[in-house]
């Protein structure tokens, strides 16, 4: 079954790995943006870690995006520990 998904070739954001918080990032940011605006449904990252390596802020913007659009993860992490 299709679902009707597409990824743009012309758009990508990207922060460096480790680059503080989700928020203060300009590559995240931008991609909040776009999805507030109505012009992307959701962002792909390659593991949670793109988000954030540190589990707080990665459950917040897991929750902003629960809300608002989705996050895939290509390869999520089997050992992470959620505590």
């Amino acid at each position: 079954m299709r679902q009707g998904w597409r990824a743009g070739d012309t758009q990508r954001y990207c922060d460096h790995m480790g680059a503080g918080s989700p928020a203060a990032r300009p590559g995240w940011s931008c991609v909040r943006r776009q999805i507030l605006e109505g012009y992307a449904d959701g962002v792909v990252v390659i593991t949670t870690d793109a988000i954030s390596v540190n589990v707080e802020e990665l459950r917040r913007e897991l929750d902003w995006f629960e809300h608002r659009g989705f996050v895939a993860v290509v390869a999520p992490e089997a050992g992470r520990a959620w505590a």
